[in-house]
This record gives structure tokens, sequence and C-alpha cells, in this order.
């Protein structure tokens, strides 16, 4: 399920990446937002969310390595068993929802 998520959001990436040169080449950036603003508005959105699913991607990467270590389903600050609802909704989870909830600076990552 992990494997087939990555490649599902690395396709997402892809996609957010593609785009035709022939869109871009006869724009011109005026004093009014026309074409070309937009046209940069929503490169800058794709390259944010490109950024964002990376994110994802890396997190599912780690899950992988857990799940290699055998260390998959066990908060990585706290070692209890992540529950499987849990598990259910976000399959690389890393920590279990107490953990979760505190402070950036309190996790560990592994």
């Amino acid at each position: 399920m992990l494997l087939r998520k990555r490649s599902e959001i690395v396709t997402k990436v892809d996609q957010l990446g593609a785009h035709d040169p022939a869109e871009v080449a006869n724009l011109g950036f005026g004093k009014r937002i026309g074409d070309a603003t937009l046209y940069a508005v929503e490169r800058m959105t794709d390259a944010y969310q490109a950024r964002t699913i990376y994110a994802t991607v890396a997190e599912i990467d780690q899950a992988l390595e857990r799940l290699d270590a055998g260390t998959y389903g066990r908060c990585i600050a706290c070692g209890t068993t992540i529950p499987s609802e849990r598990l259910d909704a976000v399959p690389w989870a890393a920590l279990c929802v107490p953990c979760s909830a505190k402070p950036a600076k309190s996790k560990v990552v592994r």
C-alpha cells in the first residue's frame, strides 16, 4: 500500500512539473493582470504543491525503512503501538496521536 501511494504521489508531482513551453512563448508582463501573471501564479502554486507532496514522499520512504527494520507501527517518539485506525488513515504515520499533538521541538525524527 505504501509503495502504491508513493507511486501515485510521484506521478502527481510529475504532472505538476510538466508544462508546455508554448504556454509562455508569447506572454508578456505589463501593468495589467493578464495571462502571464496568471501563469506565473499557477507555476508558483504548482511548485509549492510539489514541495509539499515530496515531503509526503519522504515520510513514506521513512515508513518503508521502518517496515524493513521491523519498527513500522510503533511511535518513533514514545515507542507505543500506533493504532491501526491511524495507520489506515495515514499509513506513513510515524507518531501516535498524543505525540503528534506535541510541539515539533519535542518530536524525535529517525
